[in-house]
C-alpha cells in the first residue's frame, strides 16, 4: 500500500472503523495525482467528479463576488478532502474553484462512485456523518458565528490558535480574503499584536 493510501485510511479510521472489505472497496475509487503551487485541482466554475483527499500540500476553496473579487472560503492541509461539494450534490457547476498554495500530493476519489458506496456500507456512512459533522457543520457554525460576533483582530486570533502551522504557510493576502478584510488591515494586527 502506497504512503498516500495508508495515510488515507488512518485518516478515516480517526473517524470510523473500516474493515478490510469496505476499505477494498475505497479503494477502487481512488487515483493518485500531483498539483504544481498554484495549479487547480478543481478549476473555477468547471464541474468536478471527484472529491480529494490532501496527503501532503496546502490548498484554498475560493469563490469570487459580483465585481470578481474572490474570498477564501476554507483552506485544506495534510489529511483533509477538498471538494466543490455543491456542484457535485447539484451536478451543476458553482463559482468556486480549489488552487494549490503549495505543492500537493492528493489521492482522487469519483465522488458518484463514492455516494453509491457510501448508501450501501453502513461503515462508509458512520464515517461521512461523523466527518461531515466535524468539518462542515460545527465549523461552519463556528465561523458564521465569528463573523457575526468578532472583530477582526478576534478572528485573526481565532484562526491563529485552530491553524497555527497553517499560518505559514498561506500568503498574508489569502489569510485577509478568509478573514473578510484587507490584505493592509491584516499587518496593521499583526503589527499591532507583536507590539502589545
Amino acid at each position: 500500500m502506497s504512503e498516500e493510501m495508508r495515510h488515507l485510511k488512518q485518516v478515516m479510521e480517526s473517524y470510523s472503523n473500516i474493515s478490510a472489505s469496505t476499505w477494498q472497496q475505497v479503494t477502487h475509487l481512488c487515483k493518485p495525482a500531483k498539483f504544481s503551487k498554484d495549479e487547480h485541482i478543481y478549476p473555477f466554475a468547471k464541474l468536478p467528479n471527484s472529491f480529494a483527499f490532501i496527503h501532503r500540500g496546502v490548498a484554498r476553496l475560493f469563490t469570487t463576488d459580483h465585481n470578481g473579487q474572490e474570498y477564501n472560503k476554507r483552506f485544506f492541509s495534510d489529511g483533509e478532502f477538498p471538494g466543490i461539494m455543491s456542484a457535485l450534490l447539484q451536478q451543476k457547476p458553482v463559482n468556486q474553484g480549489i488552487q494549490c498554495l503549495q505543492a500537493c500530493d492528493v489521492i482522487l476519489i469519483d465522488f458518484k462512485a463514492f455516494r453509491k458506496l457510501l448508501f450501501q456500507n453502513k461503515e462508509l456512512m458512520r464515517f461521512q456523518i461523523n466527518y461531515l459533522e466535524k468539518n462542515w457543520l460545527l465549523e461552519k457554525d463556528q465561523r458564521e458565528i465569528c463573523l457575526i460576533q468578532q472583530d477582526a483582530t478576534e478572528r485573526y486570533l481565532l484562526f491563529l490558535r485552530n491553524n497555527k502551522a497553517l499560518t505559514e504557510l498561506i500568503p498574508q493576502y489569502h489569510l485577509a480574503s478568509h478573514l473578510g478584510i484587507s490584505a493592509t488591515q491584516l499587518s496593521r494586527i499583526r503589527n499591532s499584536l507583536k507590539n502589545t
